[in-house]
Order: structure tokens, then sequence, then C-alpha cells
């Protein structure tokens, strides 16, 4: 399970958590705005999207992973094949529950997201962009950084701040399969219905 969690957490990181927070600033100038584009991408989707990734733990074994997303309402879902788990964060109720489908249970936690990048909002911190790539059929944009534990990163966005690709050290870690633009209602972000609360997992550190 702890694993599991690691690796549902890089789609967490997809979404603006490896730069720092952004701090309240002025508007920008078109001519400001032009030149941050050129140096740091969405990192938050902008649009509602349903996207498949295979992964790879820090174990080498592979998953595949589903992620939904609510861009008005700031909501994910996070679907990992062969666990049973499921991860949903409102980042606007600042909530995370992951829910064990085996035991038909969940636990809810306060999200990650003291470093989270609203839709339309670009990242904070130092990115160098790539070169353009083709992954799950959508057109997107390399770029590198350094994340919270020190480790380079490489990150395939959409213009729209979809995460598409992403490597550390140089090993490609999580890739888009699957790609479908589609309106993702509430009912996909709420426990199912007769599943009981338990207590949050404490994890080894």
């Amino acid at each position: 399970m702890k694993t599991s969690i690691l690796m549902a957490s890089v789609m967490t990181a997809g979404l603006g958590l490896l730069a720092s927070s952004q701090s309240e600033a002025q508007p920008l100038s078109p001519a400001q705005a032009e030149a941050e584009a050129a140096v740091t991408p969405y990192v938050t989707p902008r649009v509602d999207v349903d996207v498949t990734y295979d992964a790879t733990g820090p174990d080498g074994q592979h998953y595949r992973q589903r992620m939904r997303w609510n861009a008005a309402h700031w909501q994910q879902r996070i679907d990992i094949e062969a666990t049973g788990l499921i991860m949903l964060t409102d980042y606007r109720a600042h909530r995370l529950s992951v829910v064990d489908t085996r035991t038909k249970s969940y636990s809810v936690s306060g999200s990650p997201d003291a470093q989270f990048a609203p839709p339309g909002t670009r990242a904070a911190g130092s990115w160098q962009r790539g070169a353009p790539d083709i992954v799950a059929g959508q057109g997107c944009t390399h770029w590198s950084t350094t994340d919270t534990d020190g480790q380079a990163g490489d990150f395939c966005y959409s213009d729209d701040g979809v995460l598409l690709s992403a490597a550390h050290d140089g090993t490609e870690i999580i890739r888009a399969v699957s790609y479908v633009p589609a309106a993702q209602g509430p009912d996909v972000f709420v426990e199912p219905s007769g599943f009981h609360e338990t207590s949050p997992v404490r994890l080894d550190h």
C-alpha cells in the first residue's frame, strides 16, 4: 500500500506541487505574461480530463493509474489498478480521502496542497523548457526542474496543464496511454455509498 500511495503522489506532484507556492502579485502586463509563459508551464489542468497512465513504482513494479480532474472545482480522482485504492482530493476543501475498495472503507486527512498551483496559474520556481513531444496522441512540452526532494525531474505538460509523462533522474515513472477530454461530474469525486470511514493509515518513513 505504501508504494501505491507513493505512486499516486507522483500524480499529485503533477499538479504544481514541485514548485513553491505562488505569492500574491500584481497583474502582469501582456509583455510580462508572454515572457513568463516562455519560462514556466501550466502544471494543473485547465480543463476537465480523464487520463490513464502506465506507472512504475520505486520497487520497479508496474501499475496502471487513471486520473480524472474537474477544473472548476479543483477535484482529482486517482484509481490505482490492482491495489483497490482510490485517492480523492478536493483542493478547495483541503481534503484528501483514500478509499480501499477491498475493505469498503476510506480515511480522510488534509490534502497536500500547501504548494498547489490553481488552474490557470503558471508554476513558480526555476524551469527549463525542452522539446515538444506527442504522448497518448496529445501534444506536450518537456520541462525540467528540481523537485522538493532534490531530484532532477522532466515533465511533459500539455498547453492546458495536463501532465502526460514524468521522469525522475532520467527514469520515466509515468506515461499517459489514454487521454479523454470530457466533463467530470460530482459523483466521480465522492466515496462509494455504503463505505465506512476509518482512521488514516500511518505510513513508515
